[in-house]
């Protein structure tokens, strides 16, 4: 069988990108459309993968793009809660509020942009040691999370907190401070290889003068070198709006963010080829940079829907943890669900270094797969107020009563796997837990939701539940 990375080295780019069209041999289904849910929304119950396939996959990405009703009224609510969240400047209710919106918004695909972009930019409350920036600077990563890189680029380029992340309150003219010029052409715009050591120096003195001042970005011009520089090539008296402006003239700026949204939503393990990447990236610059229109087009792609694709990410905490409750349909405390996440090696908010999280591979290991499965039992066994997702009332909607039809309602919410080992393990565990019903009305019922809670906790423990 192919690999992923056989795949993406066969295929021409006029098909990868081509929007997905189903056929006898490719078909609609609930595999595919409960791959789309995932990568773009966390994970969806059952009923809404099963109305996403009588729809057409146009149909669902454009649903996504655009959110579900409510959307205002969520916001009317999160505004009231974040007055006193941000008085209290506790960095844990800071997370609890994000993790209420990764739970509960009715737009999930601009929340899981709106943690893409807060790992591409990331940015740590250890450092900046304030709430309320580090809330403005998340708000202006979900404005911009469908928006315009272009405009986001400019934007946290003076955003407080990234001032203050990035020891811009310390260049000053004669005295430059290269954290900064390193970081938007390494991390933020280019990588490395399309920038030169003197860019670096050159776009520093061009970025002297910003500091913040009572929490708002602050200039003084007295502190700003105005003496011509040379940035890739090019001379004149740059400021610092100009070394945004350079940096996304460069075609290397649209290839390295098609290359990590391609990472995000497609695969993380394969290495597209740039002739791949290419046609993506000059249609991104074009379109200055517009997020919005390369993720549709990535999210409605023939890729999206092929094997090199499909189960080939390893779910992010949040993805599993968050996907789990959605997939659900449940309620938990947003600040047990953060704190959880946190255990697990992501901390809202408190990204390890200015790299961001790694992701992939990274977020597996033992003692962590091991965390996950403990999770798993405390997010399934429907008995504590406090995490409402119990699996039993799916299985009582669906009538799932024998240990197989439990076994496939599960299987199938939550990984679409025709692992035929993994099921007849599943259904003899369920089989053994199910021996002492009496075949009374009373003990059906109770042994009906001891079996979905249990095979719910099972299919989470797998290892092909741990893809997204």
């Amino acid at each position: 069988m192919p690999t992923a990375q056989d795949l993406l080295n066969s295929v021409s780019p006029e098909l990868a990108w081509e929007p997905f069209n189903p056929t006898r041999r490719q078909r609609w289904d609930v595999a595919k459309a409960a791959h789309l849910y995932r990568r773009a929304a966390f994970g969806v119950p059952w009923d809404v993968i099963e109305a996403a396939v009588a729809a057409t996959p146009v149909e669902v990405v454009q649903r996504l793009m655009q959110g579900q009703n409510g959307l205002a009224q969520f916001e009317n609510d999160v505004e009231r809660l974040t007055t006193g969240t941000l008085e209290s400047n506790n960095p844990n209710e800071l997370r609890g509020l994000w993790m209420y919106r990764l739970l509960n918004s009715p737009h999930p695909l601009q929340e899981k942009l709106t943690l893409f972009w807060h790992n591409h930019f990331a940015t740590s409350h250890a450092k900046v040691t304030s709430g309320r920036l580090m809330h403005r600077q998340n708000e202006t990563l979900r404005r911009y999370s469908l928006g315009s890189f272009a405009g986001l680029l400019r934007e946290m380029t003076f955003d407080p907190a990234m001032l203050i992340w990035l020891d811009s309150n310390t260049n000053r003219k004669g005295a430059a401070n290269e954290n900064y010029a390193r970081e938007v052409f390494e991390l933020f715009s280019l990588s490395p290889g399309h920038y030169t050591e003197q860019d670096i120096k050159e776009a520093a003195r061009a970025l002297t003068g910003w500091s913040t001042k009572d929490e708002q970005p602050f200039f003084n011009p007295v502190d700003f070198d105005s003496s011509e520089k040379t940035i890739f090539g090019q001379r004149g008296a740059f400021a610092a709006g100009d070394v945004v402006r350079l940096a996304l003239g460069q075609p290397a700026c649209g290839r390295f963010i098609v290359r990590k949204l391609f990472r995000e939503l497609i695969n993380d393990t394969a290495t597209p080829s740039e002739s791949l990447i290419e046609p993506l990236a000059v249609e991104y610059r074009l379109r200055d940079y517009d997020t919005g229109w390369l993720v549709q087009r990535m999210l409605a792609s023939w890729l999206f829907f092929s094997d090199a694709s499909i189960h080939q990410r390893i779910k992010s905490p949040i993805e599993y943890v968050v996907g789990t409750v959605r997939s659900l349909g449940g309620t938990v405390s947003p600040l047990q669900a953060a704190d959880v996440c946190g255990q697990l090696g992501q901390s809202l908010y408190f990204p390890p270094n200015v790299k961001g999280w790694d992701g992939g591979r990274e977020w597996i290991s033992s003692t962590t797969l091991l965390l996950r499965q403990n999770i798993a039992f405390e997010l399934t066994k429907g008995r504590d107020d406090s995490a409402r997702c119990d699996p039993a009332r799916w299985a009582k909607k669906y009538e799932a009563q024998s240990p197989e039809q439990i076994a496939d309602l599960f299987l199938n919410l939550f990984v679409q796997n025709t692992n035929t080992s993994a099921r007849e393990q599943i259904v003899a565990q369920l089989r053994t837990e199910s021996e002492n019903d009496n075949n009374l009305p009373f003990a059906r019922r109770e042994n009906q939701a001891r079996l979905a809670r249990l095979a719910a906790h099972l299919v989470l423990a797998l290892p092909e539940a741990q893809l997204g």
